[in-house]
């Protein structure tokens, strides 16, 4: 789950991007501490900037910064503003030995913080070695799978640009804590998030075993294991977010330009799907029916008929705010999931070529809510009472 959102004009200054060879560097005041980077520039408007930093962070500098976002990681008052200045060198991302160093800074080994290196991923915990060392693997399992997975489908991926950061915390507590720090305000239940301009996943130790506690360096055991899995929201979890994650950083959805919540959000609940049998809780290959978004899902059909789905599916494709008010979240991540497994499974061809025109969208590409339904008109028809039916009817049948 993305659970970051901002006012629309710090979301146009994040995804607005301008070709820039040359590497700029600001200095700046942020929360009371001085902050210099070196990246690109990204939007240049007036008194108003977005910038990438060679870590793959987004920064925006906004003049008249809303009360509302003050304080939130990475968004900078342009007032806050010390120096800025360029040079004729390339943009060039910080190698893994950079990175590497920079986040030991950012996270000391005196608060706790240790570092694995699972490529593409660093994951930075608090946890035991074995809860980091397992979910790390997860996370790479799921990283090569969704490559192969969309790559047998037609869609060319690459190679993510940044190491991918993954901050694995001991506690509920903890996690909390870092997150109202970092201004994002989490739903009471949600155990994890991606953070799209910090490029971040942040999650905690949702096992609460013993076994796992602070500093423990003592092997997971078979009832440590089973107990873990017992609960596949556990799993769930860990794979939804590193989807968003892989998915952000592989060019499916390209983090430059405008993306619909509705498709990341999707693709997202059908790789999420558990697999106890599994040692790993999860196993690779096509992606299985979901049961919890399904029960949801069939939910919700049974109560709306054709006529007023059709016009849920229309508002979801347009509307990203849906999945961010709790009164109709659960709703449309069934609706999300429902449609992007329809789609791989029953039009995965037309699939691929819709991730494509999206895939190729210029950071300048315009985006609303016309656009997004004639794109998908465009590339599975607009006779929407057909596609309902077919929609419904796979639904039924799984």
């Amino acid at each position: 789950m993305v659970r970051y959102r901002l006012p629309l004009l710090v979301l146009a200054l994040a995804f607005s991007l301008k070709t820039a060879s040359a590497l700029e560097y600001v200095r700046f005041m942020h929360n009371g501490k001085e902050q210099t980077e070196e990246g690109r520039v990204t939007l240049e408007e007036r008194r108003e900037f977005g910038f990438e930093a060679r870590d793959g962070q987004f920064y925006t500098f906004v003049a008249n910064l809303p009360e509302s976002v003050r304080g939130k990681t990475n968004v900078i008052s342009i007032e806050a503003l010390i120096t800025r200045s360029r040079d004729d060198a390339p943009f060039v991302p910080y190698t893994k030995a950079e990175t590497l160093e920079r986040l030991k800074a950012e996270f000391p080994a005196r608060e706790g913080y240790h570092f694995l290196d699972i490529p593409p991923f660093i994951v930075i915990y608090t946890t035991s070695n074995a809860f980091a060392n397992w979910h790390g693997n997860l996370l790479r399992r799921v990283h090569e799978q969704y490559v192969e997975h969309w790559k047998r489908l037609g869609v060319e991926l690459t190679p993510p640009e940044f190491p991918l950061v993954v901050i694995m915390l001991s506690s509920d507590a903890r996690y909390r804590q870092y997150a109202q720090q970092e201004g994002v305000n989490l739903f009471p239940e949600q155990r994890a998030y991606y953070h799209k301009l910090t490029n971040r996943i942040v999650m905690y130790d949702m096992s609460g075993q013993q076994a796992f506690r602070e500093g423990n360096q003592q092997r997971i055991n078979q009832n440590d294991r089973q107990n873990f899995l017992s609960n596949p929201n556990n799993i769930m979890t860990v794979v939804h977010e590193a989807v968003h994650l892989v998915g952000f950083n592989t060019g499916m959805h390209p983090r430059h330009t405008p993306n619909p919540h509705w498709l990341y959000e999707g693709l997202a609940v059908v790789h999420e799907v558990p697999d106890l049998r599994h040692p790993s809780g999860w196993s690779p290959g096509r992606p299985h029916v979901n049961r919890p978004r399904l029960d949801q899902l069939r939910r919700y059909l049974d109560r709306s008929p054709p006529e007023l789905a059709i016009q849920r599916i229309q508002k979801m494709l347009q509307d990203d705010g849906l999945f961010t008010a709790q009164a109709t979240a659960l709703d449309n991540y069934a609706l999300a999931w429902g449609v992007s497994y329809y789609l791989v499974r029953e039009r995965d061809k037309e699939f691929a070529a819709y991730l494509k025109v999206l895939q190729e969208k210029t950071p300048l590409s315009k985006d609303n809510a016309e656009i997004r339904l004639k794109e998908f008109e465009n590339a599975f028809g607009n006779d929407w009472n057909a596609f309902e039916n077919g929609f419904r009817n796979f639904i039924r049948r799984q």
